[in-house]
């Protein structure tokens, strides 16, 4: 099992760009796409196009380097041309855009258009929360690191998220889409990103194949008023985890969401707990915390902001 040492700079692109304009709806990343929104520019538009509205992207807009974003780029770029027309032609509507038609075409042009669009929105999209993903990615390095040497494969890849298990050399994960994935020594890589809800299976022939499930949340995914009612009655910390519990998590889970301890999670929920804002049930061994109705009618009541004389 392998997990990368920084984030992936074309799949976090991907995913931001898929929760952008796909149809992933979802409270905890609606405020990092109102903000996100805000900054794309007419450049990003060829990375955008790539994903369709059900949230799907072509193999070769995530290639295996695991170096920097140049690197990345110039691979992507270097694609073979039977690639990207093997992979782009079953999407081609009759009325695709010329960018679209020149990269399945494999012309210079197109591909030096998506690298500018990835470059264009990693510096302008992604640039403002980059050292916060990158915090957050080492935390959930170390998390990692830490599980699988206490407690093995079949635990760490029961605690990334409610929807996955484990059996003998099966891999599934539970959503929409139902995926079953059997590795027979192929070992597994695993890519955190915060700018996914679900969980998705990555399987190439020839290559480990990739898991890839939400991470921490972002702050940028907290409102950023000057008066909070919700703050104002639990304490900020406590929001955060209330916010964090948009979808149940394990204690494992929400610490690595919100990039806190899982000793500071547990005792965060024991105490919301107690207040009737979160329930607690057990769920393969592991204790599975959901909001209440209460939390969630909370949740539901406007901010407060301050004018501006105040």
């Amino acid at each position: 099992m392998t997990f990368p040492s920084e984030p992936s700079p074309l799949w976090q692109a991907a995913l931001a760009a898929r929760a952008l304009v796909g149809r992933q709806r979802s409270p905890e990343l609606h405020r990092w796409q109102r903000a996100a929104r805000s900054r794309l520019r007419p450049p990003t538009l060829p990375l955008l196009m790539l994903i369709t509205p059900d949230g799907k992207f072509p193999d070769f807009l995530t290639p295996f380097t695991t170096s920097g974003l140049e690197p990345a780029i110039d691979e992507l770029i270097d694609t073979s041309a039977d690639v990207l027309r093997d992979e782009l032609e079953p999407w081609l509507p009759a009325d695709t855009h010329p960018f679209l038609h020149g990269l399945a075409a494999g012309t210079a042009k197109s591909r030096r258009a998506l690298g500018t669009a990835i470059r264009t929105f990693h510096q302008g999209v992604l640039g403002p929360d980059a050292v916060e993903v990158a915090g957050r990615h080492s935390a959930d390095l170390a998390l990692v690191s830490q599980t699988l040497l206490s407690t093995g494969t079949s635990e760490l890849l029961a605690t990334l998220h409610p929807t996955i298990s484990w059996a003998d050399t099966t891999l599934t994960v539970r959503g929409t889409n139902d995926y079953e994935l059997h590795l027979a020594g192929r070992g597994l890589a695993l890519q955190p990103s915060p700018f996914t809800t679900n969980c998705m299976l990555h399987n190439v022939p020839g290559h480990r194949p990739i898991l890839i499930y939400p991470g921490a949340q972002l702050s940028s995914g907290c409102p950023h008023t000057t008066a909070d009612s919700l703050i104002d009655l639990v304490g900020r910390t406590r929001a955060t985890v209330i916010r964090g519990l948009v979808v149940p998590a394990t204690t494992t889970q929400l610490a690595r969401r919100l990039g806190i301890s899982p000793a500071s999670a547990s005792e965060h929920c024991t105490i919301l707990r107690s207040a009737g804002l979160i329930s607690t049930h057990r769920d393969r061994g592991s204790a599975l915390h959901s909001l209440t109705p209460l939390a969630r009618q909370l949740l539901s009541r406007p901010a407060v902001r301050q004018s501006a004389a105040e």
